[in-house]
């Protein structure tokens, strides 16, 4: 298989334009009330999200560390940091959303940290999947 960063940016932001266009239209239906600017910045959060982990994902070793970077490894961390910055900067709106819905008692926004290592596995797992593991080696 050869190894391509087009390939890889563009499954990225393709699971992101359907992961941010799936949340837009699923929070209104589990009772939460959104703004169309919330929703359409959500939309391309995720856009970024998979090109971030397409781009990133081309690595083969840390540059400052030179341990491995797995496809999983990579994924997980991306996810977990894009999503710590969505709460840090939204975290008023995302609790008003998470108070409205109230699913399982789940009412901190803090929660999001697990869907944001969830979307950003299945995301370096299709690019990695479907258009290689990096090449490019850090020196």
């Amino acid at each position: 298989m050869k190894h391509s960063i087009t390939n890889r940016i563009i499954i990225g932001k393709s699971i992101g334009l359907v992961s941010g266009i799936a949340v837009f239209l699923m929070l209104p239906l589990m009772g939460a009330t959104i703004d169309l600017k919330l929703g359409i910045g959500l939309m391309f959060f995720y856009i970024f999200l998979g090109a971030f982990i397409a781009l990133i994902g081309m690595f083969d070793r840390h540059p400052i560390f030179k341990f491995k970077m797995h496809w999983w490894l990579t994924g997980i961390a991306i996810g977990l940091v894009f999503h710590l910055m969505l709460i840090l900067i939204s975290y008023d709106q995302l609790a008003i959303m998470l108070q409205q819905m109230d699913i399982f008692g789940m009412i901190s926004p803090w929660w999001s940290l697990i869907d944001g290592a969830i979307i950003g596995l299945i995301m370096a797992f299709v690019e990695t999947k479907f258009a290689g593991e990096g090449n490019i080696p850090a020196k």
